[in-house]
């Protein structure tokens, strides 16, 4: 899937909304101290950052 949206700031539910619309039935994947929250409420990411947190 190709996406052309800018970088978003996310946090929150947004944040959630949006890992849960990226990764579908593939799932979250956690890895601690990767810093979602520090990459995308802090700064930006995009859709292509948010993937690194979905299951393979």
């Amino acid at each position: 899937m190709l996406c052309t949206v800018a970088p978003k700031w996310l946090c929150g539910i947004q944040l959630v909304e949006a890992l849960l619309f990226v990764c579908g039935e593939k799932g979250l994947f956690y890895q601690p101290g990767r810093g979602i929250v520090e990459q995308c409420c802090h700064f930006y990411c995009d859709y292509y950052d948010l993937e690194n947190y979905c299951n393979t």
